[in-house]
């Protein structure tokens, strides 16, 4: 997950699972502080989500949040407009890839004074689905049937519901105790 947020002070902590980004905002007085949370890798085509906050707004300021692709072509994602502190989630349409694809997820924060803006990568990756073959038992003796399962999930674990036509199941004979 990785973190945008602009504050008074600049801090950086490595070797934690979540990383977070504090930016310095300029001048003496306190000023707006946003914050957008994002995963860092995103499952291609998947409904993804982001959160955004925004504290102490001295005037009505409009956050936007955009993906730039590798030729910098903008994608909305999600735009907010308010002059009161607020946290809200959204969520929005992951883009679909072949593979990995790196994009850029661009927060610009402007009202008539304050203006800030700040781009962080995210990685959009092809996930597989997993197929897990299961027997009956862990050693058969020749002649015996094999009994097996076979069970396909996604990412998260969810089986698909969809029935094979076709299993084809490669055997290796080995001799001796290695394989």
């Amino acid at each position: 997950m990785i973190f945008l947020m602009a504050v008074r002070e600049t801090s950086f902590w490595r070797g934690l699972i979540l990383a977070l980004f504090l930016f310095a905002v300029d001048g003496q007085n306190p000023g707006p502080l946003f914050m957008v949370t994002f995963p860092a890798v995103i499952e291609s085509g998947s409904n993804a989500k982001l959160c955004i906050t925004l504290l102490k707004p001295q005037e009505s300021l409009t956050m936007t949040v955009s993906l730039l692709d590798e030729k910098n072509r903008s994608t909305q994602l999600v735009q907010q407009v308010s002059s009161t502190s607020f946290h809200r989630s959204f969520s929005f349409q992951a883009p679909r890839v072949d593979g990995d694809l790196v994009q850029k997820l661009k927060v610009d924060v402007q009202g008539r004074v304050f203006r800030a803006t700040e781009e962080r990568k995210v990685m959009f990756r092809r996930y597989l689905p997993l197929t897990f073959i299961q027997t009956d038992k862990p050693i058969y003796n020749p002649g015996q049937t094999v009994n097996f399962r076979v069970v396909t999930m996604d990412t998260r674990f969810v089986p698909f519901d969809q029935m094979y036509n076709l299993v084809v199941v490669e055997v290796r004979i080995c001799s001796g105790a290695s394989l």
